[in-house]
């Protein structure tokens, strides 16, 4: 296991460095360094899962908000295809009238 510190929480460990050494010493200092260790890991992967989601709801959203807009924009082409071809047929029409 890593154990990745902030330039603050380096500078903490220097200041508390004896209790720290205390602390390896003596089984139950070790245990709850240990559990403080843990939990600060878990606490970490927590904000990042958190994070995560955040980003795919996101992400999410803008899908959703896209595909939508490519509905609309279809049924506009759709609508804008059967005006052409209602004009297409009249125009031939009046084309074989003329023969």
């Amino acid at each position: 296991m890593e154990v990745v510190l902030s330039p603050e929480e380096l500078e903490a460990v220097r200041r508390n460095k004896r209790e720290i050494e205390k602390r390896f010493n003596d089984l139950e200092g070790l245990e709850r360094t240990l559990r403080t260790l843990r939990l600060e890991y878990l606490r970490e992967h927590r904000d990042r899962l958190r994070e995560k989601l955040e980003e795919m709801r996101s992400l999410y959203k803008e899908l959703v908000e896209f595909e939508g807009k490519a509905k609309r924009d279809k049924e506009l082409l759709m609508a804008f295809r059967m005006e052409l071809s209602e004009e297409n047929k009249r125009l031939r029409k009046e084309l074989e009238e003329r023969r």
